[in-house]
């Protein structure tokens, strides 16, 4: 009878077994352990604040974002606003706000990292609310909503000037305004009663475009005017000069479908101010006026993607000489300068433009350089040039004129 001999471990089973007891990368092998394999060990790092979170100016109606530079692992972030946890703001070293608020002015913004082996907060960032920017896309604001200037940086470059050619006028569109009793009715010195800032180099997707129309019938202007209108297109500038059947307009057209409309006015200037208070009710702008002979005839326009805002409208008179002491008034009130026009003897009609109750003040310069001085010294100063106002003597010469920039 034949008996069952013990097991005996091969000497290169033993080896193994034992080689694996001293090797701490080893995985457990078949040593009968019936383990997975060993969860490697992770030592954390202490957090630091390696960079701190910077003050932040932002306008009304826009998003601000604060960053701080860490280091550590692993970390959880914690975001504060004045020293209050802020819902949800756990997953980042960097926060964008909801779109910001008066209210929010003056807020204060920290950090908080950590992990197992402390915590450590860093700075605290001040949030500046500034002047509100127009929505992204609304033509209807003179460009003062262009990404390029909206924090005041510099302008975009490449813009004409229509009839004396070769000046660079960044983000402007403008306003065709002269004073004075200049303007010869015929002759190429015509232009220089109708200077158009021709935004010839906008930012993609917008171009800027100027007419002008000698020997009309003025009753015939309306239907003009009527061709120049479109979904796409908003006119930034109008003169009109019955006496010499002339008139000059200058526009911003969008390569999107736009979905502006525009519709024309004839009041006088008694009825002015009755009348641009109702379009500003009904959500509509008032981008271009022309005043002669105590009528006003104007454009405004509504907009389909923002069919809701309310707006308050102002216009005010002014003289070649206290311009800009009344434009200045206007955006100390809230509000942006939309329209400009007038005669030497009518004088020069502003019309300002703001979201209803919004009285923050705004930011404004006017300056009174050469032609060719005025757009450079703005564009560098992130501004928007909305406007020119230039004097004539009576043989078509330049006195002086005011350059108007906002953002």
């Amino acid at each position: 009878m034949l008996l069952r001999q013990p097991r005996v471990l091969s000497r290169r089973y033993f080896v193994l077994c034992i080689s694996a007891l001293f090797t701490i990368s080893a995985l457990s092998s078949g040593c009968g352990s019936g383990k997975g394999p060993a969860t490697p060990e992770f030592t954390p790092i202490a957090p630091v604040i390696v960079s701190q979170p910077a003050n932040q100016s932002t306008p009304m109606g826009l998003p601000a974002t604060f960053s701080v530079g860490v280091s550590g692992a692993p970390l959880t972030y914690q975001w504060m606003k004045n020293g209050v946890p802020i819902p949800g703001a756990v997953s980042s070293s960097s926060y964008t706000t909801p779109a910001v608020a008066f209210a929010d002015n003056g807020a204060e913004y920290t950090l908080t990292i950590s992990n197992s082996l402390g915590s450590v907060t860093s700075n605290a960032a001040s949030l500046t609310v500034t002047a509100r920017a127009p929505q992204q896309g609304d033509l209807r604001f003179q460009q003062v909503d262009a990404a390029s200037i909206v924090n005041g940086a510099n302008g975009e470059e490449g813009t004409n000037f229509a009839g004396w050619g070769g000046v660079s006028f960044g983000n402007a569109t403008g306003t065709p305004l002269s004073i004075g009793p200049g303007c010869p009715a015929t002759g190429s010195t015509q232009f220089g009663c109708n200077w158009l800032l021709n935004a010839n180099s906008l930012p993609e997707g917008l171009t800027g475009l100027s007419v002008f129309y000698q020997g009309f019938p003025f009753d015939e202007f309306g239907s003009e005017l009527e061709t120049l209108s479109a979904a796409n297109t908003v006119l930034t500038g109008l003169d009109i000069q019955p006496l010499s059947n002339t008139f000059a307009a200058s526009w911003v057209q969008t390569t999107s479908g736009g979905g502006f409309d525009a519709i024309q006015h004839t009041v006088s200037a008694a009825d002015f101010q009755g009348a641009a208070s109702q379009d500003g009710a009904n959500g509509r702008v008032i981008t271009a006026v022309s005043w002669n002979d105590g009528q006003v005839f104007y454009l405004s326009y509504g907009w389909q993607s923002d069919t809701s805002t309310v707006y308050d409208v102002q216009t005010a008179t002014a003289t070649f000489d206290t311009v800009s002491a009344v434009a200045q008034q206007l955006a100390g009130q809230g509000y942006i300068i939309t329209a400009m026009g007038g005669t030497a003897a009518d004088g020069i009609l502003l019309v300002g433009t703001r979201v209803h109750g919004d009285t923050m003040p705004r930011p404004i310069m006017v300056i009174d350089v050469p032609q060719d001085g005025g757009p450079a010294i703005l564009n560098q100063l992130g501004y928007a040039v909305v406007g020119l106002l230039y004097n004539l003597d009576n043989k078509g010469n330049l006195l002086a004129n005011y350059w108007i920039g906002e953002r």
